[in-house]
């Protein structure tokens, strides 16, 4: 077995074990918001101000988590797609970020075709 082929598998081991705990952790959290939106009575204006109040309390966090996921989505489309990472960036703020994956897809990119003269 040649290094290549160990280190795929290596790879692959740890995708698995970085997934398993990415899924436990998504069922953990699922788990929790069940309780906690289990505790309000939705049909009353209290639990949705709740909710509401909750949000505002927490609006910095909120927007951190949104400015992170629209790197990342920008870090994708950088890659993919072999756009501009800065001008994929603030798209997804200005839009959300599977919009922008969509208008960026959509768009065609115009290349200047290189000529070599030896």
């Amino acid at each position: 077995m040649t290094s290549e082929h160990k280190d795929k598998r290596v790879a692959r081991l740890i995708l698995l074990i970085s997934g398993g705990i990415l899924i436990y952790w998504i069922y953990r959290l699922i788990v929790v918001l069940v309780r906690w939106l289990g505790h309000f009575k939705f049909q009353a204006a209290g639990g949705w101000s709740a909710l509401g109040n909750f949000c505002w309390a927490n609006l910095s966090i909120i927007l951190v988590v949104y400015v992170i996921i629209c790197l990342q989505i920008a870090g994708v489309v950088e890659f993919r797609f072999r756009r501009n990472f800065l001008k994929a960036f603030f798209l997804g703020l200005l839009m959300t970020p599977p919009i922008m994956v969509i208008y960026m897809k959509k768009t065609k990119r115009y290349e200047i075709p290189v000529i070599n003269d030896k």
